[in-house]
C-alpha cells in the first residue's frame, strides 16, 4: 500500500502587534531594486537565498537585529498594528 505524502499549503498568518507566521515549506530570498543609468527602477537582484522551513516567523515592527527574521523587540519595544486593533 502507497501513503501519500501530502504537503502543507503555503500560509501567511499576520499575528496581532507581532511577526509574520508563514508556513508551508516556503523558499524565501532576501532582493534588492537594481536602478538603470537615468536611476529608474528596472528589477530585482537576489542578495540572499535562505534554505526552505516548515516555519518562518518574519519582523514585521523594522526593529529586529536578525532580520528579515523576528526576534521579539516587537515585544520591548512596544510595537502596535495600527492596522489591527480590531
Amino acid at each position: 500500500m502507497s501513503m501519500a505524502i501530502k504537503k502543507k499549503k503555503p500560509k501567511i498568518l499576520v499575528t496581532k502587534n507581532g511577526p509574520y507566521l508563514v508556513t508551508g515549506n516556503v523558499a524565501l530570498k532576501a532582493e534588492k531594486i537594481v536602478n538603470d543609468a537615468d536611476g529608474y527602477p528596472r528589477k530585482w537582484e537576489e542578495t540572499k537565498k535562505y534554505a526552505a522551513k516548515e516555519l518562518y516567523l518574519l519582523c514585521r515592527c523594522g526593529q529586529s537585529k536578525n532580520k528579515p527574521f523576528c526576534d521579539g523587540t516587537h515585544l520591548n519595544i512596544g510595537f502596535i498594528d495600527e492596522n489591527n486593533l480590531k
